[in-house]
């Protein structure tokens, strides 16, 4: 049998032949299917009568003089009783074990990186706040441990110590965000189950309810007073919120807008796609939220292009100030000067718009425009209407009672 040749190996790559077996002797052969990227270096050899075969190597990493070394490597183990098969086997089954450990080895902070990394950054429109929530309440309790050592008691001491800081609906966030987190640990092979597998809504916060407060004329009266009031809540503060109870529209998106997003002259605030819907939308501006808007442009700091730029201690990495800058004034300096009045929370504005539209005849298809809702079912599908003028009238409407509400005395 001839005897395999440098020079013809590569002249069959070159020319693109190929074949099923070539063989060179003492077991070794060359095969290059048309699914093969490259040739592939084989040894054949039968141990009790039954034939078995071991991949060497892919040529050209493996030249025709280091496959024939070693093949009469192979040869002189079976003569010593090895079999090389199962040698091959027990070296993939070490280096698959020691990956493991390498990823098990590592923390749950490089897990959360990764994860991230792979399925979150550039994909979600939610990343940053996710990440933000991740980072706080998450890393600071099992960050540091090792994947493979976190363990159900983890999850759950985690999870009690955001419902015992009062934030019963971020636990519920976190558990949600933990499976994901550890599902991909054993997508990529380093855990074989889930820490947080077995806990649910009532081991966290709770089922969620949709909320439905929303604020009185009095009550809405009571915060303008409390807002004016109050000696920490500052003017900037004071423009925010009536911003965001004269739009109606969620705190992130009116925190992103840029300036440019604003068009004076037209009246109309251009929102971005990059809002909870996903679809652009022209807001119509009443005269009163175009004062606001004018007052906080004058706020502006190093050139930012944020409407509302980040600042001092709110400084972050977007740009524009975070998502927690009306919380604590309003919670701890407004609240307490308001009475009897029952807790609400920012997101309140949008219902106390909605259901006050409502009492004032403004068509429901107008309300839902007005919050930038998707409108469910086959409506939604059929009526892509953008009533702007009326979404203007209803607006103006509105304010005019907040007007109202916010010169009480």
């Amino acid at each position: 049998m001839a005897k395999l040749e440098d020079t013809q190996i590569r002249g069959w790559v070159k020319n693109n032949v190929r074949f099923d077996a070539k063989a060179d002797g003492n077991g070794l052969y060359l095969r290059y299917r048309p699914t093969d990227k490259l040739p592939m270096w084989f040894f054949r050899f039968k141990i009790a009568k039954i034939e078995q075969k071991v991949i060497l190597g892919r040529f050209p990493s493996m030249a025709l003089s280091q496959a024939r070394k070693e093949a009469l490597k192979l040869r002189a183990d079976i003569l010593r009783g090895i079999n090389p098969a199962d040698e091959k086997r027990e070296t993939k089954r070490k280096t698959a074990a020691k990956t493991v450990a390498d990823q098990s080895a590592q923390t749950v902070i490089d897990l959360v990186n990764e994860y991230f990394k792979r399925n979150v950054e550039g994909k979600c429109k939610t990343a940053k706040p996710m990440r933000q929530r991740v980072d706080k309440y998450l890393i600071p309790v099992i960050g540091k441990l090792r994947i493979d050592a976190v363990e159900p008691m983890h999850i759950s001491n985690m999870l009690d110590l955001i419902v015992e800081a009062g934030a019963p609906t971020t636990a519920n966030d976190i558990l949600s965000y933990s499976k994901q987190i550890f599902n991909h640990a054993i997508k990529r092979h380093i855990i074989k189950s889930n820490p947080a597998i077995a806990f649910d809504y009532s081991d966290a916060g709770g089922k969620e309810t949709a909320r439905k407060r929303y604020l009185t004329g009095d009550e809405l009266s009571k915060l303008f007073k409390a807002m004016r009031n109050s000696e920490k809540f500052t003017r900037h503060h004071y423009l925010c919120a009536k911003l965001l109870l004269l739009l109606g529209c969620r705190k992130g998106e009116l925190l992103r807008a840029k300036r440019v997003d604003f068009d004076i002259p037209a009246s109309i605030w251009r929102m971005s796609l990059e809002n909870k819907t996903g679809s652009a939308i022209n807001v119509p501006l009443p005269t009163s939220a175009m004062e606001l808007i004018k007052e906080l442009m004058e706020f502006q700091i190093d050139a930012c292009e944020y409407l509302i730029p980040a600042q001092g201690v709110r400084s972050c990495k977007q740009g524009h100030i975070n998502e927690g800058y009306l919380n604590r004034p309003i919670k701890e300096w407004v609240f307490p000067l308001m009475g009897d009045v029952a807790p609400f929370t920012i997101h309140d504005f949008r219902a106390t718009l909605k259901t006050h539209l409502g009492q004032m005849g403004v068509a429901r298809f107008v309300s839902e425009r007005c919050l930038n809702h998707k409108i469910e079912g086959m409506e939604g599908v059929y009526d892509r209407g953008d009533y702007l003028t009326e979404r203007r009238a209803a607006l103006e409407q509105w304010a005019m009672f907040l007007e109202g509400c916010e010169q009480v005395e």
